[in-house]
């Protein structure tokens, strides 16, 4: 149901913008120098949209030339959410940029996961949006529900909790509590110094986002009280402490369109727009470029991804005919010790599956995925995926190991053929290929942890 006094207007498909008479229009007809929209709205403001060109061309500019996977650095996460704001096509279907982007999303957060927990929960957090304006679930994430691990991190905060986790937290539809309030309220009122204003400005898009995507109660007095403070921090020019701060407060300002009143909101996309000649951070680009097409990290969500028609598992049913009663089990391949994991599946396998029948359900589906076997005693062992070999002088082989889903423990090892072994609901099948760790007490000779 809407609020009351809001109208519930459908949104403009990817690519295309709303024009102030509801009109969709393709995004790049905005400011060519007609009227496309018929009410000339979308000819409007176009020194901020010349502005939000050159800045998103800054960010792109910023990939580094070559082959290699690490093109877009360590902010990654940054640029997914500030490209996305700025355009909601950037991770649509055919969109070369975004497909680039996600992959290298994807091996970097592959790669710091396994390493360490050592991850900031901020860093965390930065990840949870990346991933869900990029289209990829961040509460399944190759098996891990980072969701749930930023949950737990909050939950066992102490006396301070920084506000940008309750707002990742809220945008992917975590469930809010009243100690969520309790803690973006405690934020705010915790920022004293003038340099704060950064956070206070996260605690009132927290709070605002609490309020309005779930049940939880908010005093609206409170939330309204906040924005007026924000509002008493711009100095004439239009500046609220510096650019960064300038394009954070005037994000959380969009609430309510509470800029209307008692704020220039003019002069604080002028000091954004004068602002850009000669930038070089990327925090504050990150910031500023949603501020100038009108949104801000409450815009971070994933409603805009188109979900494929069929899933993956039901296309594996269709095509193997999969009838009857069935269980979701994963498969999962890893490389070497640090684990480089090559692809996931979720599938829906008969009761009674064994191993070796996930194993040949991905090999129909994926050729590249086939799987040579070693028959000893007339049962079959794995003994290459895709040209991949055991490799006995180099002491690697291909190993089965078992586990269970979503949860903290350690991989185990299958001995017998995986034709001897039926498959339990949500079980992880991993197939490793790794250094045979031959030791006398165990086949695995240190903890493991899965990406």
């Amino acid at each position: 149901m809407c609020k009351k006094g809001m109208k519930a207007l459908s949104r403009c498909n990817s690519g295309r913008i709303r024009c102030l008479n509801a009109k969709c229009i393709p995004q790049h007809l905005l400011c060519d120098g007609s009227d496309d929209c018929g009410d000339s709205s979308d000819e409007r403001n176009c020194e901020n949209n010349a502005a939000k060109t050159q800045l998103k061309s800054w960010i792109l500019r910023r990939k580094k030339p070559g082959s290699s996977t690490d093109r877009w650095g360590s902010q990654v996460h940054r640029i997914s959410v500030a490209l996305h704001l700025e355009d909601e096509s950037t991770f649509g279907p055919g969109n070369s940029t975004g497909e680039e982007i996600r992959y290298e999303l994807t091996i970097q957060l592959l790669q710091r996961l396994p390493k360490e927990r050592k991850m900031s929960s901020q860093e965390l957090a930065l990840y949870i949006h990346a991933l869900l304006v990029s289209c990829m679930d961040p509460r399944d994430f190759y098996g891990d529900d980072l969701v749930r691990e930023l949950r737990k991190r909050v939950e066992a905060s102490g006396n301070y909790t920084n506000p940008f986790l309750i707002l990742a937290l809220c945008n992917a539809e975590d469930a809010m509590t009243a100690r969520d309030v309790e803690r973006v309220t405690a934020a705010y009122d915790s920022q004293h110094r003038p340099f704060w204003t950064d956070s206070q400005a996260l605690s009132s898009m927290a709070l605002y986002c609490i309020s309005s995507r779930s049940g939880v109660s908010v005093d609206e007095r409170t939330l309204r009280d906040m924005l007026q403070e924000l509002k008493r921090r711009q100095f004439r020019n239009g500046t609220v402490d510096n650019f960064r701060t300038t394009a954070l407060v005037t994000q959380a300002l969009f609430i309510h369109e509470s800029y209307k009143t008692d704020f220039d909101l003019d002069s604080a996309m002028k000091v954004l727009v004068d602002g850009l000649n000669g930038i070089s951070s990327l925090l504050n680009a990150y910031y500023a470029l949603p501020v100038l097409n009108r949104k801000s990290l409450l815009n971070v969500t994933s409603s805009h991804c188109i979900k494929e028609p069929v899933a993956e598992e039901e296309a594996i049913q269709k095509v193997l005919d999969v009838q009857g009663e069935t269980i979701i089990v994963q498969y999962s391949v890893w490389m070497g010790d640090e684990i480089n994991l090559a692809r996931t599946w979720r599938l829906r396998m008969r009761v009674n599956s064994t191993i070796y029948d996930a194993i040949e359900t991905v090999a129909k589906m994926d050729n590249r995925q086939n799987v040579e076997y070693n028959v000893v005693d007339r049962k079959p062992y794995v003994s290459a995926l895709n040209g991949k070999e055991d490799d006995p002088e180099m002491g690697t082989f291909w190993f089965v190991y078992l586990k269970t889903l979503n949860s903290d423990e350690d991989p185990k090892i299958v001995e017998e053929s995986p034709v001897d072994i039926k498959l339990k609901p949500n079980q992880e099948i991993i197939l490793w290929y790794k250094c045979g760790p031959w030791s006398g007490q165990s086949l695995i000779q240190k903890t493991v942890t899965p990406p």
